[in-house]
């Protein structure tokens, strides 16, 4: 089918920001079954969960925060490693 061909085997990770405090974490598992059910690859090695976004972004929507920028440097080698080894 096209969705297998499409999405089948593609490696996929979880990024969230949101205002509050559980809102991304919400998102992110009511999205699971559906790339589950595409065939995906989900990378379970981490998640980013930006809470109370607000803080972490500016104005024009640069990230201003020093922690959070560490933790997406380390998600996005995380998940380059994994998508590398599925090839």
């Amino acid at each position: 089918s096209d969705i297998g061909r499409v999405f089948g085997g593609k490696p996929v990770a979880f990024i969230g920001a949101s205002p509050g405090e559980f809102g991304t974490i919400l998102s992110q598992e009511a999205w699971l079954p559906v790339l589950r059910t595409l065939g995906t690859q989900p990378w379970f090695g981490g998640r980013l969960m930006v809470s109370r976004a607000g803080g972490v972004f500016d104005a024009q929507g640069a990230l201003v925060d020093d922690k959070v920028r560490a933790q997406l440097r380390d998600f996005v080698a995380g998940f380059a490693g994994f998508a590398d080894a599925g090839r």
